[in-house]
């Protein structure tokens, strides 16, 4: 979609150089491990209980070393109880954030950095996660 503003000289017409990267929403799954991304997931559609409880069996507990402390915010698809079943039966402990504490959770603050980084480099989701995880 266009933009309907912008900037240009008096009596100049406004000309766009940038695309903006604005290609349709991309949200992504990811999970830390001491500050790396251990596994990442994109999708094209907005992230419900059934897709995280996919991504929970099939990509994270494969993935997580034994004996690990899952953490997790208080989405409302985090606490289903089948996916709390999934992580307990797999041998690991689960434990929730503090209600509204975003500042806590060390992978919004990598979902930052990763948004800075597109902005800054103007690249793509698939150049950003998959060509320079940071």
């Amino acid at each position: 979609m266009p933009r309907l503003y912008g900037y240009s000289p008096k009596g100049k017409r406004c000309y766009g150089k940038n695309d903006w990267l604005a290609k349709g929403r991309v949200n992504i799954i990811g999970a830390l491990l001491e500050g790396a991304l251990i596994t990442l997931c994109a999708f094209q559609c907005n992230i419900d209980s059934d897709i995280f409880h996919a991504w929970i069996n099939q990509d994270l507990l494969p993935k997580v070393p034994r004996n690990a402390v899952i953490v997790m915010d208080n989405v409302s698809f985090h606490k289903r109880q089948d996916i709390q079943h999934s992580i307990k039966n797999a041998g690991f402990t689960l434990e929730y954030l503090p209600v509204y504490s975003p500042d806590l959770n060390p992978i919004e603050h990598k979902w930052a950095q990763a948004k800075a980084r597109r902005r800054k480099y103007r690249c793509d989701v698939d150049t950003l996660f998959y060509t320079s995880l940071f």
